[in-house]
């Protein structure tokens, strides 16, 4: 059973060297949106196609706050909420080898 224990805690370990290494983040929705843009001439305001524009929404103070995300930020945005999702995972996988160690029931 010890051996058991030793394999999970080597996981538990390399888990957490990788979590050390995941990037900059950001743990709030990221969405994208298509609406119309302000030119009045625009093909967007007939049938046409409507405009990407990104958006980051969380909550504060139980309601909804949105932040428009510049279309120069939005690669890194993406990138950021990735690694969040990243992290997540890591977090998910190490919880769940957590628990295994607490079912060895060693005494």
């Amino acid at each position: 059973m010890r051996s058991e224990r030793d394999r999970l805690e080597t996981e538990i370990r390399e888990l957490t060297r990788r979590l050390r290494r995941v990037g900059p983040f950001i743990g709030d929705t990221v969405s994208v949106v298509f609406r119309k843009c302000g030119k009045p001439a625009c093909a967007c305001h007939r049938e046409g196609p409507k405009h990407p524009a990104m958006f980051v929404t969380w909550k504060e103070d139980g309601k909804t706050v949105t932040l428009y995300v510049p279309r120069k930020l939005e690669g890194e945005v993406r990138q950021w909420a990735a690694h969040h999702q990243t992290l997540k995972d890591l977090i998910r996988k190490i919880t769940e080898l957590r628990k295994q160690i607490i079912r060895l029931r060693e005494d």
